[in-house]
């Protein structure tokens, strides 16, 4: 295999800042997704245009009148409004905020809840942010780690720390990146009532959330009416649309929103006008059903084409996801899947996620979202890849 440079490796797993370590996977795509030939690292469904947005019956014409002000620091009630119907009113528009993408409601969560020597609970594997960020304002993190073969969430195991840790908070990713798994209401509720008996913020990063290929997935903020719950959202993942860099924060208490808002003054201040417009319009109950359906069958083809180009040539140990628009893979003949993924990139341009930036040295996660006809032709170019270096290394008796 191709032998990973120090400065790299350095810039995966160092420090950004005293405290604050470095964010290993949007460092690994940021570095290499622009110039890959074929980037099968992305996690969200492949992007709408403008034009493909009025095929979904968004009318856009109301924007050449738009004034390109400041807008609403919080998100206008427009918007405001159309996420709190996503939530079927759980969630009172005064209690959202919108932001720069899900990765600033999670800074704001973060910054707003957690103080030095606080002890949180995360679920895990995870997308790396929130971990970074509780790291640097020095809280105690106690994992949960979520167990093949099905990747369910632990929720005897996380019932037992809460009682017994009493955390400040417990952060879950669900639907799960990367493994695709989602809780169902019946646990969503039994965990709502431990920890607001015991006082634990539930936050929930639910950016995928409408992906799923079963039973629905209910938001934590609609599981009930007790306890201090987030949902943290977006529309980068399931709608394809993360150019217009929306997310936002939806608290269950008016004083987490605010503290949220308030720490929003010290980031991005405001979103995009323009992408708050354009996100309110879309944000309509037929539009955003169209959105998931597209999600959804995106998936399952190019994942019924995953599964047939591997099936008996031993590269990988696939985990199929329930939702998501990736697959977790475990690849049973190397353990650096690092240095696997910087050889597969380097000599054939083709980049994925390797586990160890989920903390899972072993594993891959392969994005799903591409136009299935460009996926057919990366995927060709994968398993070609991992054939070859796998014979090689067999050969060499490693």
């Amino acid at each position: 295999m191709v032998s990973l440079p120090r400065d790299l490796l350095s810039k995966l797993t160092g420090e950004v800042a005293d405290g604050l370590p470095s964010f290993c996977l949007e460092r690994w795509q940021s570095l290499h997704e622009t110039v890959a030939r074929i980037n099968l690292s992305e996690s969200g469904v492949y992007p709408l245009t403008l034009a493909e947005l009025r095929d979904y019956g968004v009318d856009l014409e109301s924007l050449g009148s738009l004034e390109l002000g400041y807008g609403w620091t919080r998100g206008s009630p427009e918007l405001r409004e159309a996420i709190s119907e996503l939530y079927g009113g759980a969630v009172p528009p005064e209690n959202i905020v919108v932001t720069a993408g899900s990765a600033e409601a999670n800074l704001v969560t973060v910054l707003s809840l957690v103080r030095e020597n606080d002890v949180v609970l995360v679920d895990m594997p995870n997308y790396m942010q929130v971990v970074g960020l509780l790291r640097w304002v020095g809280a105690e993190v106690v994992y949960i780690w979520r167990q093949p073969p099905d990747w369910r969430f632990p929720l005897q195991k996380a019932l037992e720390l809460v009682s017994t840790l009493r955390p400040k908070a417990l952060f879950v990713n669900d639907p799960n990146n990367p493994t695709g798994s989602y809780m169902t209401h019946r646990e969503i509720e039994e965990l709502v009532l431990e920890a607001s008996r015991l006082g634990t913020t539930l936050v929930f990063d639910e950016v995928y959330w409408g992906t799923e290929r079963g039973e629905p997935k209910v938001s934590v903020v609609q599981a009930s009416e007790r306890g201090d719950l987030i949902s943290v959202s977006g529309l980068s993942k399931t709608y394809g649309l993360p150019g217009l860099r929306i997310g936002w924060v939806a608290a269950s208490s008016r004083r987490i929103s605010e503290l949220a808002w308030s720490v929003k003054d010290y980031t991005s201040i405001a979103p995009s006008v323009l992408s708050d417009k354009i996100a309110s319009l879309i944000l309509k109950r037929d539009v955003v059903a169209k959105l998931r359906d597209r999600a959804r069958r995106v998936v399952e083809e190019n994942m019924r084409v995953f599964l047939a180009e591997i099936s008996g040539k031993e590269l990988f140990e696939p985990y199929p996801a329930k939702s998501g628009a990736f697959i977790w893979v475990r690849v049973p003949w190397v353990e650096d899947t690092l240095g696997l993924a910087y050889t597969i990139y380097k000599q054939r341009g083709v980049l994925l996620v390797p586990g160890e930036c989920f903390e899972m040295r072993g594993y891959m996660r392969i994005g799903l979202g591409m136009k299935p006809e460009h996926f057919r032709v990366g995927l060709r170019e994968l398993v070609e890849s991992m054939d070859s270096l796998k014979k090689e290394l067999t050969a060499e008796g490693r």
